[in-house]
């Protein structure tokens, strides 16, 4: 019995010492991962566009000479294309997947095909071309060149200007409602926006607005024109019907790039000098928030304002522009001081990054984080400067083994401060299923059995055999010469017997046998008197 205890001790005191290894490893520490919220582009990203329908972004990188083209699922460059020098602004026809960016030192617009991701043909235009926008409804492209103070009207079936328009006295930004067929040109040298008709390319308004004014955003739902105006650091708000000024709104340094939500009608400012967008309900015409881009900037690893940039450059070379996706209510901003696009999440107004999620070996596992469930390749959006808990799940047959992390860390849940776009392993390795551990567990528990079971049954038959010699030998003995001896010696054998008996040296048989011998002799010792 004894050693059946000692086993059982020995059981239980190795589960204690494996929960208290387990709870060791589970405590919250928090890693910190050394990664970028930025999504890194070329150098010096201007405009940028989006194409909803294959979910890839156009970046015009002004000092590298190329579009970049990101794939917004895994925030990475697919490809960097070679366009004219300095592209400025891109803009996107995602019904032909045609992208068109205007070169404003090669004074040239350069047309991409977005399935090839090649440039197709460079179409020369005005001196200093940087605004473009699309007309959908009528098929034409129109291009804002500032030093000519002209705007060319391009035909995308033929790729050739089909008229030059001396209508601005310094053109900037374009915009087009393809609804009512009407174009806007930003003129930051009258300080107004014109209105073309789109029918026959003639100015029929012009609009004063503040000072300055330079990017340009419609929401064509309610057919209102936003215009940021540099100067004065304020968003005047137009009427498409009547062509006149509703309100203006302060907003913050130096306001540049702007976009239209037409989903949430939420409008975002890109204020250049103190690096924030200005988030602007478009229903009240009230700013609701003003976000800081300082927090990705400074996590980014960037402390110098700007680099290698002659210092009497400024606006508009200078200029930082924004995109919307209204399907994912996202965000994407060009930063010239990171050369990389940051992201907002629209529902949160916050900025935001990715966790990626990779699985080794494969299909032995998942992940959540922060509650969504994530297979191999798959990915959450996370705000930026929180704490994510990513806890490993493995698949039947698997154990968790460590994080792909720093320091390979076995914790899990693993908790850790979001700081940019990361992936991270999670490690499994082979384990040993229920069933297979109940039957080993069953075969050792019938082979200790077996083996415990012989050992007694050989120590009780030695100790039966001590004893039945014992009684025999103190009978033989002391029968004859002292009886009384006798009784008195084979009674205490009796009492050692049940002793014996009760610490399991012997059985119930064997004890019931060796009594009666006892009993035998004494009735014979007593007879015989």
């Amino acid at each position: 019995m004894s050693f059946y205890f000692s086993l059982g001790i020995s059981f239980f005191f190795t589960l204690f010492i494996i929960g208290i290894y387990a709870q060791e490893q589970n405590k919250e520490n928090v890693i910190s991962l050394k990664s970028s919220p930025v999504i890194s582009s070329g150098s010096f990203p201007i405009g940028i566009d989006i194409n909803p329908i294959t979910n890839k972004l156009y970046v015009a990188n002004q000092f590298s000479n190329t579009i970049s083209v990101i794939d917004i699922d895994t925030s990475k460059v697919e490809e960097n294309i070679d366009t004219g020098d300095s592209p400025y602004d891109v803009d996107v026809n995602p019904f032909s997947n045609r992208i068109y960016s205007s070169n404003r030192e090669s004074n040239t617009v350069s047309v991409i095909d977005g399935f090839t991701n090649k440039e197709l043909i460079k179409i020369p235009v005005g001196n200093s071309p940087v605004g473009i926008g699309t007309n959908l409804a009528a098929n034409w492209i129109y291009v804002a060149n500032m030093d000519s103070k002209t705007i060319s009207v391009i035909d995308p079936i033929v790729n050739k200007v089909r008229q030059t328009l001396k209508i601005a006295s310094s053109p900037y930004d374009i915009i087009v409602n393809p609804h009512t067929n009407k174009v806007y040109v930003s003129d930051l040298g009258k300080d107004s926006v014109l209105v073309l008709d789109g029918n026959n390319n003639t100015v029929i308004s012009s609009i004063p607005v503040g000072s300055r004014p330079s990017g340009l955003a419609i929401n064509t739902q309610t057919d209102t024109i936003y215009v940021s105006n540099f100067r004065n650091d304020s968003v005047s708000v137009i009427n498409g019907t009547s062509n006149k000024i509703e309100t203006n709104i302060k907003v913050g340094d130096s306001p540049v790039g702007i976009a239209v939500n037409p989903r949430t009608n939420k409008i975002y400012v890109n204020n250049l000098l103190d690096n924030s967008i200005s988030v602007i309900n478009g229903t009240t015409n009230k700013l609701i928030k003003n976000i800081s881009l300082e927090p990705a900037i400074i996590a980014s690893g960037v402390n110098n304002p700007f680099i290698n940039i002659p210092l009497k450059v400024t606006f508009p070379l200078i200029a930082s522009k924004l995109t919307v996706d209204p399907t994912t209510n996202f965000t994407y901003v060009t930063n010239t001081r990171t050369n990389g696009i940051i992201a907002i999440d629209g529902k949160i107004d916050k900025i935001i990054t990715k966790i990626f999620i990779e699985i080794n070996p494969p299909n032995t596992g998942t992940v959540k984080c922060n509650g969504i469930q994530l297979g191999a390749g798959e990915s959450t959006t996370l705000p930026l400067l929180t704490t994510a808990r990513c806890e490993a799940i493995p698949d039947r047959g698997y154990d968790f083994g460590n994080w792909g992390v720093t320091n390979n860390t076995r914790q899990n849940p693993v908790f850790f401060n979001v700081t940019g776009y990361e992936t991270i392993t999670a490690n499994f390795k082979g384990a040993i299923l229920t069933e297979t551990f109940i039957v080993l567990t069953s075969v050792v528990i019938g082979l200790v059995s077996t083996i415990g079971g012989w050992f007694y049954r050989q120590r009780s038959r030695l100790s039966f055999k001590r004893n039945l010699t014992n009684i025999d030998y103190t009978y033989e003995m002391l029968s004859k010469n002292n009886k009384e001896e006798c009784t008195k010696q084979l009674e205490q054998i009796q009492r050692d017997l049940n002793f014996l008996h009760r610490k399991g040296k012997i059985n119930e048989s064997q004890l019931e046998f060796l009594e009666k011998r006892i009993n035998w002799y004494i009735s014979r010792v007593n007879t015989s008197k």
